[in-house]
This record gives structure tokens, C-alpha cells and sequence, in this order.
């Protein structure tokens, strides 16, 4: 028995799931920004429908976002409370691959759209197949329509799909600025009157993970917001500022301590052999980053011929979205430019969000994929391409 928890939008429903996943009740209601005080009542009036103790709940489901801010936060904090009381299993999926794979759609780009506020909304970018079955292909956005369009025709040239469906509950605002760029695009109606808690069952209860766009089952759960509160990142940036960043050659002695990183945060490290081997390399570019004197994080690229490739950057977890990568990144940019590098190239999961936002902000831009590349998740790889000042598009 389960309880579902879709609280993304100003659009809620709280539903009671039955042992043979049948629906035992379900509440929804619009709360505009009232999240706080009115999800509670709906778990309540959800359970007594049902005649269900929630002590009796084996597992509960929440949308991880993105969508309202304080709705998300306020339903994983529910969904978690009544796990913990109930010993039941937390689960969730965000609220675009929750849309995308509760469509109808073959052969197709499926790009979810949920409301950000003012005249943008998130995006999401899935690959549906002949069977209509379901994968991630790119990481989301908070976009406009003309932008989101500019962004579909970038995925188009090698996603492999014969249409685009746009689905969700921002699209009917935005139908004439579609269909005017894709036409046909808005036909398939999905879900455009608010978001499904079926649709998040179904997701949340999947056994596909990340190659689908859905968190691991028994795995972390983490909100996905897409961008961050303006004032976190103000404290975040005086933080960094007041202990630079400081960079140095990657030396033989680095091996152990970064192999260590390389394994707790890669499912697929490089072992300590394969950065020794590269070290000697004549093309190599390899850099330590250091805070404070201690590991930070690293960067392996080769930049031979006019041309480069980026092998490995990483980051320490306790130093994630304080600068570093864009430190790392931005030398090796400053050295290509002064090799006369004409082109750079990288693998990216789909699922690696923060990477793909760090690539594109410094240039780079999607040029193919190579699918089921990461042989740990079966997820596909973006191909990204950054050009030097001067060098036109293939």
C-alpha cells in the first residue's frame, strides 16, 4: 500500500494506492501558494477515504520538482515524515519524466513543460521510441518558448526522432509561440490541466533509473530545481571568495588522493594506473585544484593537433558549486585559446545535469550522442563541442 504525493505545482493531488496498485481514493485541489497549510488536510481526508493507517504504508511517493519552490520542499518533507513514521520506503521522480512517461508518444523528442513563473517554464528533453518507450536525452531547462525552441532544434539533428510533442501544463499558455515554430507540435494534449498523481506513481515505482530519466530505486532522493535561489548564491559566492581557488600541475604524487575522489564520486572511476599512464602523456593537460591546501578538484584533457578532448573533471563533494569546476574549466579554455585548439569535445551522461549546465555556460554545445555509452546505467552519452574564436559551425 502506498501514498503519492504530487505537490510540484499550485495544482496538488495526494492519492492511496492499493497492495495490487489499484487506486483507493484520491483528493486534488489548487492551493496557489498554499502548500503548507493544505497538503496535511489532503493526506488526511486521502487516508480516511481509503480506510488506510498510515502506519500501514509501504511506501510513499513524492515529485521531486521542478515547479513551486515551496511545493516541492513542502511534499518531500511530508513524504518523508510519513515514511520515517511508517517505515516505508521514500521514493519520488520529477515532475518531467513523471509527464514523459505517462504520454502516448512513438518515435518522438518529448519535451515536458511545467510553469517557472513570469512567461518561462522548465523543460525537460526525452526520447520516446517506436515501442513508446521512454529515455532521458538532455538536461532540463528554465527557458521561454523562443528558447526552448532554439533548444529543441539543437536536440533534433541527432536525437533520432521523427516529431517533437510538447506536454504539460504550461503549454496551452504558450500553444500559439509552439506551434508556430513546430507545427503540430501541442497536439498530443497531455496533461495540460495540472500535473498526475498517477503519473508520478507509475515514475516513482519504475524500475528503469537514471538511463530514463528517474532516480535509482533504494538510492538518495534530491529535489531538482534547475536553478537556485538567488540569495544561495550570494552567500555561496562570498563563501568561495573569501578562500580562493588556487591551481597547480597534476604531479604523480596526486595519484592516490584524487584515485580516492575518482571512487567515491564516479560509478565508473578511472583506476590509479590509467592517471599515471596519462601523466606522461606529451599532449596532456592535467590540473590540481586546491582550497586552503587541500584537494578541490581535477581536470585531465589532451589538446594535440589543433584539436582537444576533456578525459575527467571532478569535484570534491564538500566543494560542489563553490567555483571550482569553473576555475578548472576556464584555464583549460585560456590554454586551448593560446594552443590555437580549434575545436574541444567531451562525454557527458544525460543524467550528469550540473555538467551540461557548466559546459554550455562556458560555450560548449550539444554535437551528437552515443547511446547506452555508460555501461554501469545503460545511460546514454551528449557529445558537447566548444570551437575557438573563428571557427565556423560543422
Amino acid at each position: 500500500m502506498g501514498l503519492v504525493l504530487e505537490a510540484a505545482t499550485e495544482h496538488v493531488e495526494v492519492m492511496a494506492v492499493g497492495a495490487a496498485g489499484e487506486e483507493l481514493a484520491l483528493e486534488a485541489e489548487e492551493v496557489g501558494h498554499g502548500h503548507t497549510q493544505a497538503l496535511a488536510p489532503l493526506v488526511e481526508r486521502v487516508l480516511a477515504r481509503a480506510a488506510l493507517d498510515a502506519r500501514a504504508l509501504r511506501w510513499v511517493a513524492a515529485d521531486l520538482g521542478p515547479g513551486s519552490f515551496t511545493g516541492v520542499r513542502v511534499g518531500l518533507a511530508t513524504a518523508e515524515a510519513l515514511a520515517l513514521v511508517a517505515g516505508a520506503e521514500l521514493c519520488g521522480a520529477t515532475s518531467l519524466a513523471a509527464l514523459a512517461h505517462g504520454t502516448t508518444a512513438r518515435r518522438s523528442l518529448v519535451v515536458p513543460l511545467v510553469p517557472a513563473g513570469r512567461r518561462e517554464f522548465y523543460a525537460g528533453f526525452f526520447r520516446a521510441d517506436g515501442r513508446g518507450s521512454v529515455t532521458l536525452l538532455a538536461a532540463p531547462q528554465v527557458c521561454d518558448a523562443e528558447r526552448v525552441v532554439a533548444y529543441v532544434n539543437e536536440l533534433l539533428a541527432f536525437a533520432g526522432a521523427g516529431g517533437v510533442r510538447f506536454v504539460g501544463p504550461a503549454v496551452a499558455r504558450e500553444r500559439e509561440a509552439l506551434e508556430r515554430a513546430i507545427p503540430g507540435s501541442t497536439a498530443l494534449r497531455w496533461r495540460e490541466e495540472g500535473l498526475s498523481a498517477r503519473d508520478l506513481a507509475r515514475a516513482a515505482r519504475s524500475e528503469r533509473g537514471p538511463a530514463a530519466g528517474l532516480p535509482a530505486r533504494g538510492g538518495p532522493l534530491e529535489p531538482l530545481y534547475v536553478r537556485s535561489a538567488q540569495a544561495e548564491e550570494r552567500v555561496r559566492h562570498r563563501a568561495s571568495a573569501a578562500e580562493p581557488v588556487v591551481l597547480r600541475a597534476f604531479r604523480a604524487e596526486d595519484v592516490p588522493p584524487v584515485a580516492a575522489v575518482e571512487r567515491e564520486v564516479f560509478t565508473d572511476p578511472w583506476p590509479d594506473s590509467f592517471f599515471l599512464g596519462e601523466l606522461s602523456h606529451p599532449g596532456v593537460y592535467a590540473m590540481i585544484a586546491e582550497r586552503n591546501g587541500r584537494l578541490a578538484g581535477y581536470l585531465l584533457a589532451w589538446l594535440t593537433g589543433g584539436t582537444g578532448h576533456i578525459g575527467n573533471l571532478a569535484v570534491t563533494p564538500g566543494e560542489r558549486r563553490r567555483g571550482v569546476a569553473r576555475r578548472l574549466l576556464g584555464d583549460l579554455l585560456e590554454r586551448a585559446g593560446s594552443l590555437g585548439i580549434r575545436t574541444l569535445v567531451l562525454e557527458v551522461r544525460v543524467s550528469n545535469f550540473a555538467a551540461q549546465a557548466l559546459y554550455r555556460a562556458h560555450g560548449f554545445r550539444l554535437a551528437g550522442l552515443r547511446r547506452g555509452y555508460y555501461r554501469d546505467s545503460g545511460e546514454d552519452a551528449l557529445i558537447m563541442e566548444w570551437r575557438g574564436k573563428g571557427v565556423a559551425p560543422a
